[in-house]
């Protein structure tokens, strides 16, 4: 409308009044009351909106991706995928011209052969409850296949000539992510520009030598927190040895978060090598307690001292002489108790053979690992009740192949015998919540740790920010 209007003249006359007077009061009210709403969100009182905080809830799960790592060079590769939910239907796996669909029935396996990063995506029914790993022969090796998280912890990585590793970070999202990995040494953080705000396209993977990224001799801990994006992060270990013609390589699997209690489930049998990394990210020293696992037991071994972890820092002990004296005593993990939260993996070379055993999560509801056919055992452990374990085994068909009942309680391990055949192990623990690992033997040692499932997806409280 044109300024030229002479209809306004009245409220014109009344503002003039204000000028010269005493304020407007619609002037007042318009920068008063956003003042006031913001008062009261940075008091806690409330949002713009007037709604009271709420904590994030559960919705339907409707799509879960599972990203697996990298074939390892020259080994026999497979990616194995089961549901541990009563439904079927097609789940897809690989990337573009090379993604296939299996079909995938309750309580059976599929598999796919890729040497590549492979996604596995399950929607609808068959999106809670999915799970996948990676395994090979050749020696023989696996790895679990996991969703994106923000944040996951590698401890025990290399950056030398001789024990070095790859980080390896998989976007399956289709906008790019951002990563900040930040490194820690046996002298606390390390500086690596290079690795802060790593940028991941969608739909590509990038991989991080450290040994020409941040070449050191000490023994290494990532912290990689994902500031954009969604990010699955696995790191693939390498050790050399003198007089063999090839290296060791195995995944070393992450851990979620530091903890004070860090139990660590499934030794590889007479390794004369045998290393406890223990990595700090906090900036107070933490000192650490090592205690040996058992059927029986929890004990402390004769001649192992108090481990000391300095502020962002790495300290490596050896557990070779330990765990040999004690191998009569039927130990079956390590646990270590700490007065501030620490991030733990044991290393093992036997053999040639690397091993890594880390520290798993809890669950508290069924749970599966998916593994490669040979001899192997089942260790379950940190118990927080007493309680029953209830675990099947089945083949690759579905037909189930053993069943057993175990007792659970503080404090002790329980070590399942699994048929040679099995490729899925279910776990159910009622009454308490468990940690557990199979060790698979072969041409090589295998471990996978069990992870709570995604069942569910976290629905954030949205609502209005600050200007």
């Amino acid at each position: 409308m044109s300024g030229r209007r002479q209809a306004p003249a009245a409220p014109r006359r009344r503002s003039e009044r204000a000028r010269g007077g005493r304020p407007d009061l619609l002037v007042v009210l318009a920068v008063l009351v956003p003042l006031l709403a913001v008062v009261l969100v940075l008091l806690g009182g409330g949002d713009p909106a007037g709604r009271p905080a709420t904590p994030a809830s559960d919705s339907a799960l409707t799509r879960t991706t599972l990203v697996c790592p990298s074939a390892r060079e020259d080994a026999r590769s497979r990616v194995l995928v089961a549901t541990t939910e009563p439904a079927s239907g097609a789940v897809r796996a690989g990337r573009g011209e090379q993604e296939t669909t299996l079909d995938l029935r309750p309580e059976r396996t599929a598999s796919v052969t890729d040497p590549d990063t492979v996604p596995v995506t399950g929607e609808g029914d068959l999106a809670p409850g999915l799970v996948a790993s990676r395994v090979e022969t050749g020696p023989l090796a696996a790895a679990d296949c996991l969703p994106g998280a923000a944040r996951a912890w590698f401890t025990g990585v290399g950056a030398g000539a001789r024990h070095s590793s790859v980080l390896e970070l998989a976007n399956e999202g289709s906008g790019q992510a951002v990563v900040d990995v930040r490194v820690l040494g046996a002298g606390g953080p390390v500086e690596a520009d290079d690795l802060l705000g790593v940028v991941v396209r969608g739909g590509e993977t990038v991989r991080v030598d450290l040994s020409r990224t941040v070449p050191r001799r000490d023994e290494l801990a990532l912290e990689v927190t994902t500031t954009r994006g969604r990010i699955s992060a696995t790191v693939l270990d390498q050790v050399d040895r003198l007089g063999r013609s090839e290296p060791s390589r195995d995944w070393l699997a992450s851990q979620a978060e530091p903890d004070v209690r860090n139990v660590l489930l499934g030794l590889p049998g007479r390794a004369p090598e045998r290393e406890l990394v223990l990595a700090n990210g906090g900036a107070d020293e933490v000192r650490a307690d090592v205690r040996l696992l058992s059927a029986d037991a929890v004990f402390r071994p004769e001649g192992l001292d108090e481990v000391r972890v300095p502020p962002g820092g790495v300290t490596r002990v050896s557990l070779a002489g330990v765990l040999a004296a004690a191998e009569d005593e039927g130990v079956a993990g390590v646990q270590v108790d700490s007065t501030g939260p620490l991030t733990a993996t044991l290393r093992s070379v036997s053999g040639g053979d690397l091993t890594s055993t880390v520290a798993g999560a809890t669950v508290g509801e069924v749970s599966a690992l998916l593994v490669p056919a040979g001899p192997k055992s089942l260790v379950l452990g940190n118990a927080d009740a007493v309680g029953v374990v209830e675990v099947t085994a089945r083949d690759g068909a579905g037909k189930v192949l053993a069943t057993e009942r175990v007792e659970m309680a503080p404090d002790r391990a329980s070590t399942v015998d699994l048929p040679r055949r099995a490729v899925q192990v279910v776990v159910d623990p009622r009454r308490t919540t468990v940690s557990g690992s199979v060790l698979v033997t072969g041409d090589g040692v295998a471990t996978l740790s069990l992870r709570e499932l995604d069942r569910a997806a976290r629905v954030p409280d949205v609502r209005p920010g600050l200007p």
